[in-house]
């Protein structure tokens, strides 16, 4: 069976072209090939002092162009660093966020740049925010510039997605040839400000037996992979975030969202595409969860 294709969000800009690199580097590694997927959306109304009907405005020849030469020269680049991978390109007329999902129904890995987010995308959202939340295949947002040999860290949590989680992120510390840190983090109970009291001692130790239980089996699979374990006291999302400072990637689980209330709700992934600096993988999955 082939390997399922890898989508890009690409546009052109630097961040696009960053996440281009790194999904061609990851279809070089595991043999699949790889779609940049351009989405532009174009205004179907007229002004409302409009007294006329008029058409509705959609891309001239000149803007397809353009694109398609945008895409063109993206691609022969991509055949100069790349020139084993198998690329192709795909316009959609719609939303990013939208076209990127779509895409990604029957694709192994969507991939999209992430910069920094402002005030604003914070409150507003954005494409990567987006499509991480609604994807069905793992989302790698690209941002940072890594070293070659910082490691990757794990979120490990009581999502449904822990089994799933550590496969990636030990596939991609094996590819890269670094350590894998598994992290977990655990908020104090209430009332419990004393973190060295034996009963919170206690429940740390029973959480780290556990945690590497879970990462017992997929250490046998990966032996070459040097790993550590750690309970790290405090929110997961703020605890994964500290810890992916000075790593390459850092993946954690997501849960699929399909109401805005849900949406809103804090999660690991929001916290990460806020405040983590390098790239990001969020894995999605409907299994039952691994309970600590």
């Amino acid at each position: 069976m082939p390997t399922p294709r890898i989508v890009v969000g690409y546009d052109g800009s630097p961040a696009a072209r960053k996440a281009a690199r790194w999904a061609l580097d990851e279809a070089q590694r595991i043999d699949a090939p790889v779609e940049l997927l351009y989405a532009y959306e174009w205004p179907t109304y007229v002004p409302a002092a409009a007294m006329m009907p008029a058409a509705a405005v959609y891309p001239d020849s000149e803007t397809d162009d353009a694109v398609g030469d945008m895409l063109g020269k993206a691609i022969a680049a991509a055949g100069d660093s790349h020139p084993f991978v198998r690329v192709r390109s795909r316009v959609e007329h719609g939303t990013a966020a939208v076209a990127l999902t779509q895409r990604g129904a029957d694709a192994g890995l969507l991939v999209v740049g992430g910069p920094r987010h402002s005030a604003v995308r914070n409150l507003l959202g954005s494409t990567s925010a987006s499509v991480s939340a609604h994807a069905r295949c793992p989302v790698v947002v690209v941002r940072g510039e890594p070293r070659t040999t910082d490691p990757v860290v794990a979120g490990v949590n009581d999502s449904p997605t822990a089994g799933l989680v550590l496969r990636f992120a030990f596939e991609q510390a094996a590819v890269r040839g670094v350590p894998l840190r598994a992290v977990h983090g655990w908020p104090a109970p209430d009332g419990g400000r004393d973190l060295l009291s034996d009963a919170n001692l206690a429940a740390v130790a029973a959480r780290h037996r556990r945690l590497d239980e879970i990462v017992a089996c997929w250490r046998q699979r990966f032996p070459q992979v040097p790993v550590t374990t750690e309970i790290m006291v405090g929110p997961p999302g703020e605890v994964l975030a500290e810890a992916a400072a000075g790593a390459q990637l850092v993946v954690a689980g997501a849960r699929i969202r399909r109401a805005l209330r849900v949406a809103l709700r804090p999660s690991i992934g929001r916290h990460l595409l806020h405040r983590a600096r390098c790239s990001i993988a969020l894995v999605h999955s409907a299994r039952p969860a691994i309970r600590f």
